[in-house]
């Protein structure tokens, strides 16, 4: 009853001022402008014409999305409506939500000049609680048909990112199978350009701007090893070839330690054969040394698991010193025995370890040793 009510109170108030002549024009433009086929059809050739300044008028603005008038121009450009020739408005259904607000949905096709479909795209219209002209029906178009839907940005697992300097929200990111890429799926954003920052704790950061109308970027590959991520591995370089040497010194494994107990074979095997050498019948170690080191880095490898991975070729150089002794061969002792002489020998040299650094949960571990024996 209310509805019929309105718009049999809506027809008499369009007859009685029809009547009076002068105000009958104003009266049917608002009576023909209170449609949602109306406004649908007025913001698409403001569209297709680029007339943002007009068609910015026509948006409804008591929705989450918004626009300042910048942005909505910035949205056409991203959007090109004004390369389409014509349009088609199908109308789909006329709706409301639970708080009593009526929409309208319309499915538009865009033509070019030989009226070639070139896009099609749904648009929605919400009735205004403003009536037009204080009686007639006030339609508005909902402007998130301007943004770009679920863009989306893959990257290494860990990353934080970063839109126009906003935090992306956590429950955009997802996982898939492979544990070390994340993808964030962006709801909805402007189209164009748009800066983007991925932060890493081990990978630099990227510091760009991208073209959200791609709909989707991916730098999973793109981001090397930071300096800090570098110097960390060199650490555990150093720590794990002076812990093997040590534990060749003392030719015991247990002095290995633990920060090799993912290689522990191949640690094992080098202290065994690097004792023997260092340790000949004849000869007394007396000290070893390492310095000089040095580390190239291959590209990092991105694991099912979550892992990041990265060769590391390890230069460093060795001094080892041992007690040699001898027996005299022209000085005997009172009992007739060689006098033993006892020098002081010093080998010198460099030698070129591969270790592979894995970074999983927050820190670095060695995961594969590939380290020469030296000439001791």
């Amino acid at each position: 009853m209310k509805v019929a009510k309105r718009i049999l109170i809506k027809f008499l108030i369009l007859i009685v001022v029809v009547g009076l002549g002068g105000g009958g024009a104003v009266a049917y433009q608002g009576y023909r402008q209170g449609t949602a086929d109306f406004a649908v059809n007025r913001y698409l050739t403001m569209l297709t014409d680029n007339n943002s300044e007009k068609a910015y008028s026509l948006l409804d603005q008591s929705e989450e999305i918004k626009f300042t008038k910048d942005e909505f121009a910035k949205a056409l450009e991203g959007k090109k409506y004004s390369l389409y020739a014509s349009f088609q408005a199908e109308a789909q259904e006329k709706r409301r939500d639970n708080d009593g607000n009526e929409y309208a949905d319309y499915h538009v096709k865009f033509f070019d000049a030989a009226d070639e479909l070139q896009a099609e795209e749904d648009f929605t219209v919400k009735k205004q609680a403003e009536p037009l002209f204080g009686v007639f029906d006030n339609w508005k178009i909902l402007g998130d048909h301007c943004m770009i839907r679920d863009f989306k940005i893959t990257v290494p697992t860990g990353s934080t990112v970063y839109l126009d300097a906003v935090e992306a929200d956590a429950s955009w990111a997802s996982t898939g199978e492979n544990a070390s890429v994340t993808t964030y799926r962006i709801p909805t954003i402007l189209p164009g350009e748009t800066s983007l920052t991925v932060r890493h704790p081990v990978l630099e950061s990227v510091n760009t701007t991208v073209d959200t109308t791609g709909n989707a970027v991916d730098y999973s590959d793109k981001m090397p090893l930071k300096a800090s991520a570098q110097d960390e591995c060199k650490e555990l370089g150093v720590a794990a070839v002076k812990n093997l040497m040590t534990a060749a010194v003392k030719n015991d494994k247990k002095e290995i330690g633990d920060s090799l107990e993912n290689c522990k074979d191949a640690a094992e095997s080098f202290v065994e054969k690097q004792a023997e050498v260092l340790h000949p019948e004849e000869a007394a170690f007396k000290s070893i040394a390492v310095s000089a080191f040095a580390a190239q880095f291959s590209e990092p490898v991105f694991s099912e698991d979550g892992t990041i991975q990265t060769e590391m070729t390890f230069s460093y150089r060795y001094r080892v010193k041992k007690d040699v002794t001898t027996e005299s061969e022209d000085q005997v002792q009172e009992d007739g025995t060689p006098v033993q002489i006892v020098e002081t020998e010093a080998v010198a040299g460099n030698s070129t370890a591969k270790m592979t650094m894995s970074y999983k949960d927050g820190g670095w571990s060695v995961t594969k040793l590939e380290i020469p024996v030296t000439n001791g």
